[in-house]
C-alpha cells in the first residue's frame, strides 16, 4: 500500500523532524483535515477511492504547506505542476526517488526546524515576525495569537505545541499548556498562593504558570534579577 510506504519512508528521512503523520484515504474526510489542521508537506495521491485528489489542490489554505503528488499516471505530471506542486513522485515509489522529493522540500525550506523569523501570510503578502519580537504566544486550538512587543496580535496556523519547538532556542518557556512566554520578557513572578504562581510581563500581561511548570519555573529565576511579588 502506497500510504504505507510514504509513511515509513517519511520517517527514514525526516526523523526527529517530524511532529505527527497522518494518513486520510477519502477526499471528503481530506479536505476537512485540511481545513481544520496546520501542516507542513501534503503527499497527495491522485487517485482517492476513484475520485480525483486535484480537487484537494483547490483548497484556500493549501498556500499554507507544499503539496508533493504521488501517482502511477505520468500524463498527471503536467496537469499536477499547474497547481505549482513542489514534485510529482511517480509509482512504483522507490526510496532513491522519494529522497529527491524530500531533498527539494527541505531546500525549499532551509530554515523551517530552526527559523530565524516566523512568517504569517496576508491577503498581501507575507508579514516576517522575528522571535525577539515575541512577548508570548496563546494556544486557540489548532491556531496560535502572537502578542508581540509592538503591541500587535497575529494569528499563525500553527499549534503551540509546533511553536515552542521552532523557538525553544529564543528563550521561551511553556508556561502553560496554553501559554508560552519569552522569559526576557518577565517582569514579576506573581504567588497567587504557595503553590499557584502567574507572570507578570513588561507589556503588564498577566500569564498562568501550570502547577507542574512551577518548580522548573523558579529554577529558572533562582539566580536572576527578577522582582518577586507575594499575593495575599
Amino acid at each position: 500500500m502506497s500510504s504505507r510506504c510514504l509513511e515509513i519512508l517519511a520517517k527514514e528521512f525526516l526523523n526527529e523532524r517530524i511532529q505527527s503523520i497522518h494518513v486520510v484515504s477519502d477526499p471528503e474526510s481530506a479536505a476537512e483535515f485540511i481545513r481544520k489542521n496546520p501542516l507542513d508537506l501534503l503527499f497527495l495521491d491522485i487517485n482517492l477511492q476513484g475520485e480525483t485528489g486535484f480537487k484537494l489542490l483547490e483548497i484556500e489554505s493549501r498556500s499554507f504547506f507544499q503539496t508533493i503528488i504521488v501517482s502511477s499516471e505520468r500524463d498527471n505530471a503536467v496537469k499536477a505542476f499547474e497547481f505549482s506542486v513542489l514534485d510529482f513522485l511517480p509509482k512504483p515509489i522507490t526510496r532513491e526517488r522519494f529522497g529527491i522529493s524530500i531533498q527539494r522540500y527541505l531546500s525549499s525550506h532551509p530554515n523551517m526546524f530552526s527559523p530565524k523569523v516566523i512568517p504569517l501570510k496576508k491577503e498581501e503578502g507575507i508579514n516576517l515576525i522575528e522571535p525577539e519580537n515575541i512577548v508570548f504566544a496563546r494556544s486557540e486550538r489548532n491556531y496560535t495569537r502572537l502578542f508581540t512587543k509592538d503591541g500587535n496580535v497575529e494569528k499563525v496556523r500553527k499549534t503551540l505545541d509546533q511553536l515552542q519547538k521552532d523557538l525553544e532556542a529564543y528563550g521561551f518557556f511553556r508556561a502553560h499548556r496554553s501559554y508560552l512566554v519569552r522569559l526576557e520578557e518577565v517582569k514579576k513572578i506573581l504567588f497567587k498562593t504557595p503553590t499557584t504562581y502567574r507572570l507578570l510581563l513588561h507589556t503588564d500581561h498577566s500569564i498562568p504558570v501550570s502547577r507542574s511548570q512551577g518548580s522548573k519555573l523558579l529554577s529558572l529565576f533562582k539566580n536572576s534579577n527578577h522582582k518577586v511579588l507575594g499575593l495575599p
